[in-house]
């Protein structure tokens, strides 16, 4: 039987206002979608790492603008945001909140939004390093709310891309694809869209906006089958590659590596081929755990403990 929710909780959802017992009735199939939902607080959020939810914020926002382009479904982007918006400072984990604005509180919140994540010391120095446009996400998400036409939305992208490092060139295709989405033929629009599908597939599969999506997808016909499912489904590590960081690589691979160095580790992180003299610089680190290797299983052992307690420490 469908569990129910509390007056408060329903009173969260509804922004505050009492709930009917109508309302409260016609709200009943919530419970399964918050079961489903990717941000719930029962350690969900501790599989994903900064990059992963900066990545799945940066897709829900292309996916919400996509389906906004059709009239017919423009009513479930607006509902969505109504959802999201109110909270506009991202204090504190919304357990009824939309796991939009969930992701947006892991990249802007206190130091104990990053420890629910995955890796939250990583997590720390990425939020201390980066500068999400927050105002502008909000002034999209409540114009988009109140039935408005948003403005500047390419701007908004652009600057969210700057912010989260986005390197991906798909995802960077629809975002310029999507600010003329009306002038696109047909073909083009297909494309576009099959690309943010297996994006939403790999990335927010157990997401709230799935399984909408799934359907605007199949009612518009927008899959093309002929295309080439690129996307990796595994969670992108929080790489960081900070000046303390490079500090102490150093000792690793050495002064005049560290430039490199640097490269070579936003290009693996990013899952880009790395260029010969990036590998190179980088070899003397990789030469340190081939020795580690050549020496027996006691020393890789040992190197596995040290890493531990450094994932720990």
């Amino acid at each position: 039987m469908t569990e129910k929710y509390t007056a408060a909780q329903w009173a969260e959802i509804e922004g505050g206002h009492e709930v009917t017992p109508a309302q409260e009735e016609s709200y009943s199939f919530l419970r399964d979608l918050h079961e489903s939902r990717m941000t719930k607080d029962n350690g969900n959020a501790k599989k994903l790492t900064y990059t992963d939810c900066g990545e799945r914020m940066y897709l829900t926002l292309l996916a919400l603008e996509t389906m906004r382009q059709y009239p017919d479904f423009k009513a479930y982007v607006q509902r969505y945001c109504k959802k999201t918006a109110g909270f506009e400072r991202y204090k504190m984990y919304r357990i009824m909140g939309t796991d939009l604005y969930n992701f947006i509180y892991f990249l802007v919140g206190d130091s104990s939004a990053q420890d629910k994540l995955k890796d939250p010391d990583s997590a720390k120095r990425m939020r201390a390093a980066t500068k999400l446009p927050t105002a502008a996400i909000n002034r999209y998400i409540n114009a988009v709310a109140q039935g408005k036409e948003p403005s500047q939305v390419n701007s908004m992208l652009m600057a969210i891309e700057s912010a989260i490092k986005v390197t991906n060139s798909d995802y960077k295709a629809i975002r310029r694809n999507l600010t003329n989405f009306a002038r696109l033929t047909k073909a083009e629009k297909r494309l576009v869209s099959t690309r943010l599908i297996f994006a939403v597939r790999a990335k927010l599969r157990s997401s709230d906006i799935i399984e909408d999506f799934e359907k605007f997808a199949a009612v518009k016909n927008l899959e093309k089958a002929s295309v080439v499912d690129p996307e990796p489904t595994v969670s992108t590590p929080d790489i960081s590659s900070t000046p303390a960081d490079l500090a102490l690589y150093k000792y690793l691979v050495g002064d005049k590596n560290l430039a490199l160095t640097k490269k070579f580790l936003e290009q693996a992180k990013d899952g880009k081929a790395a260029s010969a003299n990036m590998v190179q610089a980088y070899m003397p680190a990789i030469k340190m755990i081939d020795d580690i290797v050549a020496a027996g299983p006691a020393y890789v052992q040992q190197l596995r403990a040290v890493h531990k307690r450094a994932k720990k420490g």
